[in-house]
């Protein structure tokens, strides 16, 4: 049987993914604003002194959120567009394969929920969440939108501004889902297909797709 230390190094090295659990159900639950690090700290079950060990502030905890849940995401979905060789069609409908990932995640619908609804009051983060986070998923939407005008597939068309168009709907499925539950009216299998197809109607060079 090993020595207690290493557990104890174990239990250490897990505290930082305790607090952000505990942080995030409880920034989803009681609001980002009214939650203290000291209702953070008792839900992880550890001592706000703990905490500061760890994360410098309670933004600083939400970033380390971000990073650790979203940040992750973002990357999988910009090496998936940078080794795809089909055509721009078939890129965005794999796009929205990781859409549909991400709007069952029980990490990232909390993120988005807390975003909507309450970062706009803390500047700084707001602006981390937008260049970490917002930003490059639009840029990454628009990147697709470019290469199906470059190849004939769409019609020409602004990318960011219509990067906007896809991603506003998605994001306020996985809002709705997260503040009403799951219901049949919001299940991302009907919601997600028929969006897609919307989208191809809308963006095909001869409205025939």
């Amino acid at each position: 049987m090993p020595p207690a230390a290493p557990k104890r190094q174990r239990r250490k090295e897990a505290r930082p993914a305790e607090i952000m659990s505990a942080a995030l159900h409880l920034f989803s639950e009681r609001g980002f604003a009214t939650t203290r690090l000291e209702d953070v700290a008792e839900a992880a079950g550890v001592s706000k002194a703990t905490i500061y060990l760890y994360f410098a502030s309670k933004d600083d905890l939400f970033k380390a959120i971000v990073r650790e849940v979203a940040s992750p995401r973002i990357e999988e979905i910009e090496a998936f567009i940078d080794g795809f060789d089909g055509t721009a069609i078939d890129l965005l409908r794999g796009l929205y394969v990781h859409a549909s990932a991400i709007a069952r995640s029980p990490e990232l619908r909390p993120i988005i929920k807390i975003v909507l609804t309450e970062i706009g009051n803390f500047p700084e983060i707001a602006i981390f969440y937008r260049n970490e986070i917002a930003f490059r998923g639009l840029r990454n939407i628009a990147r697709i939108i470019e290469r199906g005008i470059a190849s004939g597939e769409f019609h020409p068309c602004d990318g960011i501004a219509t990067a906007q168009s896809i991603i506003f709907p998605l994001l306020m499925n996985a809002l709705a889902t997260q503040v009403f539950g799951a219901a049949p009216e919001l299940d991302p299998d009907r919601f997600l297909p028929n969006h897609l197809e919307f989208v191809l109607r809308g963006l095909a060079a001869n409205k025939e797709t």
